[in-house]
């Protein structure tokens, strides 16, 4: 009997479970450039089928700006992005989503700001990593401040995961200040230091404003390989 009993819980909680999934995407469909882990940007699920006022859990987002989770409970949640490199959401005013079976849910957020590569990374004659990036400001939206601009940094990885939680400080540029003069200029940035091994790195380069978080605007990821 415990274990027909037994099996039965297993089946049970199979069939409650749902998958949800989905993406974080800027106003023109593109996925947001995020870091991995749960340091970064995090999906705040709140529990609405019991109560009005529940104890959030919390989803964490890849670093191409998607999520998933096979192992959400069927019920009605509200579901705020939050943490990230874009201007906050309000959670009174966030979506209430019906989650059972597969179901996907996609974010709209306005970034600080844009960043694209000018030039893709490249090796010197000298064996150091250099690029060049631009990029831009997104305004407001009502009721929101734009954070004044901070710091732009170079990040090499001999990882996929590259960003500012996983990054070589020996062969990287410091942080680099950076001003609104700055905005859709050129900006070319070079390592200060050769490539160590010969293998292959991953580059991304990241821009920053002052606000609560100090999360980056990333480029997305391209490699290099040293010889």
């Amino acid at each position: 009997m415990k274990r027909l009993l037994y099996s039965l819980f297993i089946v049970l909680s199979i069939t409650a479970s749902s998958q949800l999934q989905g993406n974080i995407v800027d106003e023109s469909g593109r996925n947001v450039q995020m870091e991995q882990g749960a340091g970064h940007t995090r999906i705040r699920m709140d529990e609405l089928s019991w109560s009005s006022t529940p104890i959030p859990f919390y989803l964490n987002v890849k670093q191409d700006g998607s999520y998933i989770n096979n192992k959400v409970f069927a019920a009605q949640y509200r579901m705020t992005p939050i943490d990230g490199p874009f201007y906050p959401m309000s959670i009174e005013n966030a979506p209430v989503i019906d989650v059972g079976g597969e179901t996907t849910v996609d974010f709209t957020v306005v970034p600080y700001l844009n960043v694209e590569w000018v030039s893709e990374p490249a090796l010197t004659a000298d064996n150091k990593i250099t690029a060049t990036f631009r990029f831009t400001k997104n305004p407001a939206p009502a009721g929101l401040t734009q954070p004044a601009m901070l710091d732009y940094q170079l990040f090499i990885s001999t990882t996929q995961y590259v960003g500012n939680n996983n990054f070589d400080a020996t062969i990287v540029t410091a942080v680099k200040p950076v001003t609104n003069a700055q905005e859709a200029q050129d900006i070319t940035i070079v390592s200060n230091s050769p490539m160590k091994y010969a293998t292959t790195f991953y580059v991304r380069v990241g821009v920053r404003v002052n606000d609560s978080f100090k999360k980056y605007n990333y480029t997305d990821i391209k490699t290099v390989v040293a010889p």
